[in-house]
């Protein structure tokens, strides 16, 4: 099921199906989506990553152990439903409960929050571990953006544009083009910048993503860029082995506590 919450300068739509974001649209110009539709191409809009980020090594964990196989790439938060708990005009909350069974036999609950603060979209995930023992965790936010994001116009009218400068020749920008993610995503990690845009380059419209506290930004889309850019912020990284608390960035969560972060989207346009 889809739910909508509205403010002066925004509407959003998120489905209880991974407690997703689908649907973002100025109030201003209604018939322009911000987000990517999930359409066949890559059929998801903004999914969450956790309890790991990226593949494990030849799909295969080990935990507490035990080895389990063919594990989903990104976790599987974003493949359950999340049960709608409250409801505000700008707000949306959002529970999962995992009850600790392959290929995570920890047991956690996964709160969801939305909210729609100006022209930003804020998301928080917070996870609580329900187990006994300390449990590794990676979160990760994996927004598509629609890329071009105005009627009319092409990819190359397109930068991604950082905060600061984030490369060895000093630019704070790079162009896009058909060819940009031919070898898969392009990995940031230990960024000075606090947030990376999609930005149009001739007018300075944005998408804006904030990276702050997040120790690796992944910049994404499909071979051929059809139509949307994912920005990426994880707290943690794909690594070799298959032990999920050796992975760069995990996080040892004690039981009964709880690891919180947050996505925000900015919408200046």
């Amino acid at each position: 099921m889809d739910y909508t919450i509205e403010n002066a300068l925004l509407t959003l739509t998120v489905s209880d199906h991974g407690a997703e974001l689908c649907d973002l649209r100025r109030k201003a110009d209604p018939g322009v989506k911000l987000l990517w539709d999930a359409s066949e191409v890559w059929p998801r809009h903004a999914p969450v990553c956790f309890p790991w980020c990226g593949k494990p090594e030849d799909g295969r964990i080990e935990a507490l152990g035990k080895a389990y196989e063919n594990v989903p790439q990104h976790g599987f938060v974003r493949d359950h439903d999340h049960p709608l708990v409250s409801q505000a005009p700008d707000t949306l909350t959002f529970r999962f409960d995992w009850p600790g069974r392959a290929p995570y036999p920890w047991a956690f609950s996964f709160e969801t929050v939305h909210t729609l603060e100006g022209n930003s979209a804020v998301t928080t995930c917070t996870a609580v571990n329900e187990s006994d023992s300390p449990m590794p965790v990676q979160l990760g936010f994996h927004c598509g953006m629609m890329c071009p994001f105005t009627p009319g116009r092409v990819l190359e009218d397109y930068c991604i544009r950082f905060e600061k400068p984030e490369s060895l020749d000093g630019s704070d920008a790079f162009p896009l083009n058909s060819h940009s993610f031919d070898n898969d995503s392009i990995c940031f990690p230990g960024l000075k910048s606090q947030w990376i845009q999609v930005e149009e380059m001739d007018t300075g419209k944005y998408l804006r993503v904030t990276t702050q506290g997040f120790p690796y930004t992944l910049i994404w889309s499909k071979v051929g860029v059809p139509g949307f850019v994912c920005i990426e912020p994880w707290s943690g990284f794909v690594g070799p082995g298959h032990d999920l608390a050796q992975r760069p960035g995990a996080f040892l969560l004690p039981p009964g506590e709880k690891f919180s972060r947050t996505h925000r989207l900015t919408v200046g346009i």
